[in-house]
């Protein structure tokens, strides 16, 4: 009973690793959908008035503030943002952290945007777990992602037709069908899924792998912030330009940079050690527009002349191997067409773990393992039903969280995230007090349900909708209701599916009950 129990919460986990990590590839696009008061920027017609009118907005919330930040407008963020590093004060009891605004770049002043926990929680989800503690939930992931690897090598090596059997699909054969259609889940993105958990399982090596950085460094937070500071060394180009220190400004800046890298485009423009005398610009560039050698360059004044420290790579091995996992991983490199490539892919992954585990469930009840009604198997199974379907529940849930919550609430970001889990919960009890075929019928309309109407609660709770969405070239929000509606569709020909073949296996038995009557009644 504990092994069953415990392999099927590893197998849980990794299934909710595998779809918050799956959406977590369009984290940005959801922000946007999440933010709804944001000026959509199709283009900046006139940089200079706008990063003017970011400044000052800088200037008057946050004067004293040693670093500013004003990102521009990209094809997965299209908008202005200001960020600031706000400093610590005891009296108005502030803690330091950074702070955050949206330009509207028609009327040169910020827009009040609502408390969300955006695309970015989501995505953290897949490693951090969320309540429980984060040095918890990187073991957790670790560990679970450990066995997810040597799953996928030992498969290969045990199945030695399963290139072979990827292309059979026996429809209608029972528990012979659920394999087959494991077989093809698992096979068809298995490049992908090699990847996705060797890259995972090297990205949290400092967690798991800790002891040798004590070894070396000491332990402690400080001793293990001197080996990072260590291992992330840049590598860094500097160069002297022809300008005068006193002309050095950010649109001289901008200009030396359009010459420079003319197929980069700008995505963050950094004022550093503001009032010191180390007071420099940094020019950081889309991470989303392909893979380029450059990825940030500084601007500061060294005596009578403008130096620039241009960052190109990693200094050691290592590091270099640890950023071409990361990227891999993360796909920092991704345009859209290889980003829809991973979400795809990512689907494939968790619709494997979750067939694994119906799989597992079927061969269970071939041999009477859930006979009774309130046996571990069918707790589990009802559980398991549960899970597959309460997750995609959970995540239509966090969206209408966002547009239903009032915008005043306080921890509105933490109550977006409450009540992703309350749905899952509610998903899990749901199926706990209701037959397997229920179950699974019951959830996949209201699944289908929910994701149909969101687009519809966006429309009345916001100024958005999928018509304005393409009379403003908001593309993003657009793209982000027609997928809900997508999705809509796909639970709903499940759903249909699921109906039909229950209505046909109830026919079966009450044609296999009149023919036994039949039968008693001729004796």
């Amino acid at each position: 009973m504990v092994h069953t129990w415990a392999g099927f919460s590893f197998g849980w986990l990794l299934y909710f690793i595998f779809v918050t990590g799956t959406v977590g590839y369009f984290d940005s696009e959801i922000d946007r959908w999440m933010k709804p008061e944001i000026t959509v920027v199709e283009q900046l017609d006139n940089q200079s008035s706008v990063l003017s009118a970011a400044e000052l907005q800088l200037q008057q919330l946050a004067p004293e503030s040693s670093q500013w930040y004003i990102s521009l407008p990209t094809a997965r963020m299209p908008f202005v943002q200001i960020q600031w590093l706000q400093l610590a004060n005891k009296e108005t009891n502030t803690p330091r952290g950074w702070q955050e605004k949206y330009l509207d770049v028609k009327s040169g002043v910020t827009n009040s945007v609502r408390e969300t926990a955006g695309g970015e929680t989501l995505y953290r989800m897949h490693y951090n777990l969320h309540y429980v503690p984060e040095l918890v939930g990187y073991i957790l992931t670790s560990l679970v992602t450990m066995l997810m690897l040597i799953g996928l090598v030992t498969g290969v090596v045990i199945h030695k037709k399963i290139f072979i059997e990827f292309f059979t699909f026996r429809a209608k054969k029972g528990i012979r069908s659920w394999l087959d259609i494991h077989n093809i889940f698992s096979v068809l993105p298995l490049p992908f899924h090699l990847m996705i958990t060797y890259s995972g399982l090297l990205l949290l090596m400092g967690v798991t792998m800790s002891s040798i950085i004590d070894v070396r460094y000491g332990e402690g937070r400080e001793n293990h912030k001197k080996f990072y500071d260590e291992a992330q060394l840049d590598i860094k180009e500097v160069q002297f330009i022809d300008l005068a220190p006193e002309a050095l400004s950010i649109e001289t800046v901008l200009a030396d940079v359009a010459v420079r890298y003319k197929d980069q485009k700008v995505s963050f423009i950094g004022f550093i050690e503001r009032g010191s005398e180390n007071e420099h610009y940094e020019i950081w560039f889309d991470k989303y527009e392909g893979i380029h050698l450059v990825s940030a360059v500084e601007y500061r004044v060294n005596g009578d002349k403008v130096e620039i420290e241009i960052a190109t790579e990693k200094a050691g091995s290592a590091a270099r191997i640890y950023d071409l996992f990361e990227h891999l991983h993360e796909g920092l490199f991704a345009n859209i067409y290889l980003r829809w490539l991973y979400f795809i892919s990512g689907l494939l992954g968790s619709a494997m773990v979750a067939t694994g585990m119906i799989l597992w469930i079927k061969k269970r009840q071939i041999n009477g393992a859930s006979a009774r009604p309130f046996s571990v198997i069918s707790i589990i199974e009802r559980i398991n039903i549960g899970i597959i379907l309460g997750l995609p529940i959970a995540i239509a849930g966090y969206f209408w969280g966002n547009r239903l919550l009032p915008v005043n609430i306080e921890h509105r970001a933490d109550w977006e995230v409450h009540c992703f889990f309350i749905a899952l919960l509610a998903s899990i009890c749901f199926c706990l007090c209701r037959s397997v075929k229920k179950s699974w019928l019951n959830l996949l309309w209201f699944t289908a349900g929910a994701y149909l109407l969101t687009p519809l609660v966006n429309m009345v709770t916001t100024e958005h909708s999928i018509i304005g969405s393409i009379k403003r070239n908001d593309w993003l929000m657009l793209g982000f209701d027609l997928s809900m509606l997508f999705f809509a569709g796909c639970f709903a020909l499940a759903a249909i599916i699921v109906q039909r073949k229950n209505a046909k296996a109830q026919a079966n038995e009450e044609h296999i009950v009149i023919q036994q009557k039949l039968k008693e009644s001729a004796y």
